[in-house]
């Protein structure tokens, strides 16, 4: 009789890793190139304005270079200037954003009803936000211009005015006069995301509203401004987030003027870097900056917290 020799299977070799830790490890494999990025364009210009804020480093003084600690931060508590950009920067702030976002909300209402030409309405709407703030500073610095400029213009053949008005080289009217020009080009801005999230909400909800009784400002209170909060929540804090960093225009119109009474927070550090050549200075401008957007975030997502996930 035959015996047949008994085979045992070996033991198939034990991994090194679990197949869990293998694919958390690809996950951050697939994230090293997004870091790498970020890193480069954002995390280590931070810390290089941080490094140059604690320096004295005003390039037409190169004796002078050299550690200060916080020298710079001190000058920056003395600096009156500074309050007065920073005063400057929440007008700014304040007047373009709230105007921004009443002008888009109506724009959103009108172009979201049915009307013939409605698609090209909506393309036009969207040519301010389209053009480069720079071109948009010049053409309104021309019509703004107080011999040959076309508002004071109209505004003369219309008898609105007796007398041709310097828009921009009047400390009263200079800041309102660069916030109606952001204002005309950022309302495209809210009305195209605002359209966009009434186009979102089912026509359902104020058809049953309807059968219910409900008026027009009911079923506005109670269906679209709930289901546009997210919307408004994040177009909102992005808004003010670009508008406090926005330097463009005021740059362009004024640089700052007259007598700095449009002179914000960031055009005045592009002018202590590019005009006195104080990149010490300007980077401790910039770092304060920073610090300022992160604290408004803070807050005003704590204050919106759960907000944005209202459906």
């Amino acid at each position: 009789m035959a015996y047949r020799e008994a085979t045992v299977a070996a033991p198939l070799a034990r991994p090194l890793i679990s197949r869990r830790t293998r694919e958390v490890l690809t996950g951050y494999a697939y994230l090293i190139p997004a870091a790498v990025c970020l890193g480069g364009t954002v995390a280590f210009p931070i810390l290089k304005a941080i490094h140059m804020s604690l320096y004295r480093h005003v390039l037409i003084k190169p004796q002078e270079y050299g550690f200060i600690g916080l020298g710079n931060y001190g000058r920056l508590l003395r600096d009156e200037v500074f309050w007065l950009t920073l005063w400057n920067s929440f007008v700014w702030v304040g007047g373009s954003v709230s105007l921004q976002f009443l002008g888009g909300f109506a724009a959103a209402l009108l172009l979201h009803q049915g009307f013939r030409g409605r698609a090209l309405i909506r393309t036009v709407t969207l040519l301010p936000w389209i053009i480069p703030g720079v071109v948009v500073a010049l053409v309104w610095e021309w019509l703004y211009q107080p011999n040959y400029g076309v508002i004071n213009d109209l505004l003369l053949r219309l008898g609105l005015l007796t007398e041709r008005v310097a828009w921009l080289s009047d400390p009263a009217l200079a800041m309102p006069a660069v916030i109606a020009t952001n204002v005309w080009r950022g309302v495209p801005f809210f009305a195209i995301m605002l359209l966009a999230g009434l186009q979102a909400i089912p026509d359902e909800l104020y058809e049953a509203a309807r059968v219910d009784g409900a008026s027009v400002a009911h079923r506005f209170w109670h269906i679209t401004l709930p289901l546009l909060r997210p919307i408004i929540v994040v177009a909102t804090a992005t808004r003010i987030v670009w508008t406090f960093n926005y330097a463009d225009l005021i740059f362009v119109m004024t640089s700052g003027g007259p007598a700095n009474a449009t002179q914000i927070t960031s055009t005045y550090t592009l002018l202590q870097a590019y005009s006195d050549l104080d990149f010490g200075y300007a980077a401790t401008l910039s770092v304060v900056l920073l610090l300022i957007m992160l604290g408004f975030t803070s807050a005003y997502l704590r204050v919106t917290r759960g907000i944005e996930g209202v459906a």
